[in-house]
């Protein structure tokens, strides 16, 4: 069965906000490595290490959830396209 326009809408704009937030968790991370001793990182780690650690789990995890994103974007496209398929068959004589 097609999906409704809705749902293609919202399959998009979930694979866009994943996207962004595994760009934003990366961010972040990196932003950690960097300035390991900003105030950001004071308030929440109580030692440096603590902010290295954070910083490259946070990057490793935005890099699963972008890869997801772009897994989920690739089976929303082939379903499109089988759609597309079989409906192009079904109105053939």
């Amino acid at each position: 069965m097609p999906k409704r326009d809705s749902q293609k809408y919202y399959s998009i704009s979930v694979i866009i906000i994943a996207g962004l937030m595994s760009v934003a968790y990366i961010g972040i991370g990196i932003f950690l490595i960097i300035v390991p001793d900003s105030a950001f990182a004071q308030v929440f780690f109580p030692s440096i290490k603590w902010s290295y650690a954070w910083g490259a789990i946070l990057i490793i995890y935005g890099l699963y959830r972008g890869y997801r994103a772009i897994e989920k974007y690739k089976e929303d496209t082939e379903e499109e396209k089988e759609e597309a398929e079989y409906r192009y068959y079904d109105n053939k004589k």
